[in-house]
């Protein structure tokens, strides 16, 4: 007769008062308690909490900022979902203390704290250099669209605002000689109708007037008749993605080979990345202090007054830009042959670079170092395609938040891969 242990959800037992004893002692979420509470200054925002002497007690901010950062770590980055979290996991009960805070709490804190929680990416930066995490010798630059928090589907056109604009004008004026000879109750009908068309008329004219005064300041001249304006939205921009296009913010990286750090980010309301790479290597190096051994880019990024100026800014540092992709089967992808002529042009000189053996080995690490990383931020750790929140400064800092919970995932990794060598080291020489 078989034994079998029995199960029973209604059975009384004494339970440790401390959430970590239910955790295994090398869980991840241990070693990012430990470095929040001992490696990243938090002064910022301890130093904002509230002392009240009546009223309900507030909580923690650092706690808050424990279970935001490791909610985005774990791919929740809804504050509902980081409430509900809180009352059924087991790792969020261990930051919190088993404390519960709703989810109007998280999302206040969020909002008030965006740039608290923005600081935390350059910190982790720092921590990944201390730990040998970050090697600067190749140094991939690249941008992906990320989803804005607003539908394509809530955009309008510069000429259809102007028609439609015009139509909802000619139709109010028709409704309000129609009012004139109505009955009582179909004059409640055109009142509740004019309502709507006014709110209408009135959105979109302001919509129209700001896109105008958009592209005056950026352009100088007035908008053209595909320019568009998101109402959910109106700083994200309609960008292409893929095979489609939807509306979108570009997010820019710079990536270190090594472990897949990002060292650096921002975010633009450009569709291309042109006018991107200076300033993100600018950052970068202002963030690490070192200049990378060899840039990499893609054709996005390239034009020849940016490779002109990254060489002479950045003497030290080798460049691989493509120009753009060589075709298939063509003799230029051959290596080149005979002495480079005096009167080359940037951009044959650097296809001359990349048709070498060298250059060609260095150029294909390119897509195994960024092309990763944004793959772990969207689908494999973080579960991160969507902004929730609205307006580019916004934005900015919820994408510096992901890139900081992408470095804290791998500097806790490594450090607890390093923990288990260290304790494999151990038995070994204690055997």
């Amino acid at each position: 007769m078989s034994r079998v242990v029995a199960s029973n959800v209604h059975q009384l037992c004494l339970v440790p008062s401390d959430p970590g004893c239910w955790l295994p002692a090398d869980h991840q979420v241990k070693c990012f308690n430990e470095i929040i509470e001992q490696e990243i200054d938090t002064s910022e925002i301890a130093g904002s909490r509230i002392r009240e002497t009546h009223g309900r007690p507030s909580y923690d901010p650092l706690m808050l900022l424990k279970i935001v950062v490791y909610g985005y770590m774990v791919g929740l980055t809804s504050s509902r979902k980081i409430a509900q979290a809180c009352v059924e996991r087991l790792d969020f009960r261990y930051l919190t203390g088993g404390l519960t805070p709703s989810f109007s709490t998280i999302t206040k804190f969020r909002a008030e704290k965006a740039d608290a929680l923005a600081n935390v990416f350059p910190q982790t930066v720092s921590l990944a250099l201390d730990d040998d995490l970050v090697e600067m010798r190749d140094v991939a630059f690249d941008g992906t669209k990320m989803l804005a928090n607003a539908s394509k589907h809530k955009a309008m056109s510069y000429e259809r605002m102007c028609t439609t604009v015009q139509s909802l004008h000619e139709e109010m004026e028709t409704l309000k000689k129609e009012r004139r000879t109505a009955s009582v109750q179909r004059k409640k009908e055109i009142e509740e109708e004019l309502e709507f068309k006014r709110s209408r008329f009135a959105r979109i004219q302001e919509a129209r007037f700001a896109l105008e005064d958009q592209r005056l300041e950026e352009t100088g001249e007035p908008p053209k008749e595909k320019d568009q304006r998101n109402f959910t939205d109106p700083e994200s921009r309609i960008m292409k993605k893929g095979a489609s296009f939807e509306q979108c913010y570009n997010a820019q990286a710079a990536v270190d080979k090594g472990s897949q750090i990002i060292l650096a980010a921002f975010v633009t309301q450009a569709g291309n990345d042109k006018q991107q790479l200076e300033p993100l290597v600018q950052k970068t190096v202002d963030q690490v202090g070192v200049l990378p051994g060899r840039g990499l880019a893609d054709a996005g990024y390239f034009s020849e007054a940016v490779t002109e100026n990254l060489k002479a800014k950045y003497k030290t540092t080798e460049w691989l830009i493509s120009p753009g992709r060589l075709k298939s089967g063509s003799a230029s992808e051959g290596p080149p042959r005979g002495r480079i002529p005096n009167d080359i042009s940037t951009a044959d000189l650097m296809r001359r670079k990349l048709r070498t053996k060298a250059g060609k080995t260095a150029y294909a690490q390119r897509k195994a170092i960024v092309e990763p990383a944004f793959g772990q931020i969207k689908e494999a750790n973080l579960e991160f395609r969507r902004f929730s929140f609205r307006g580019l400064t916004k934005v900015q800092g919820e994408w510096l938040l992901v890139c900081a919970a992408h470095n804290l995932l791998k500097i806790v990794r490594h450090r607890k891969a390093r923990a288990r060598s260290s304790i494999a080291g151990l038995q070994q020489l204690a055997a």
